[in-house]
Order: structure tokens, then sequence, then C-alpha cells
């Protein structure tokens, strides 16, 4: 993990397993956007996001915090 500020702050809006529960209100400090081959065309778009100690986690835009969500650190 590169970046030592948050850039954001997960909520477990959509994404609702039990890892995600866990993790709701949790900070992320890496992410990328995610292209999907069969998406539906109702969803959000789909990326991964690194948390403090390392983990990473695929959720939709709706899981992330308004605001938090740009160029700023995408691969």
């Amino acid at each position: 993990m590169e970046r030592s500020e948050p850039i954001g702050t997960f909520r477990a809006r959509v994404t609702r397993d039990a890892a995600a529960l866990e993790r709701d209100g949790d900070q992320y400090f890496a992410m990328n956007r995610l292209e999907e081959l069969r998406g539906r065309p109702d969803d959000r778009p789909l990326y991964e996001i690194q948390f403090a100690d390392g983990v990473w986690m695929l959720v939709r835009e709706n899981d992330l915090v308004a605001g938090t969500i740009g160029s700023v650190n995408c691969e």
C-alpha cells in the first residue's frame, strides 16, 4: 500500500456479505475501477479497494462515500 492518507470510506450498502458488513465504515487507501464483461445495465461501476491492512475487496460504486471516487488514486 503506497498511500498513507485514506481516499474514502467504505459503506456496505450494496455489497452485503459478511466481510463487507464487518468492514462497514472502514477507510480505503487504494482503488481501481474494473471493467465487466457482462454487467447489467442498471449496475453501478465495479471497483476493487484496498484497506489499511492490505486486504482488497470488490465493491460497487454505491458502497463508496460520495466524493471519494476519482482519478486521484485510480490505476
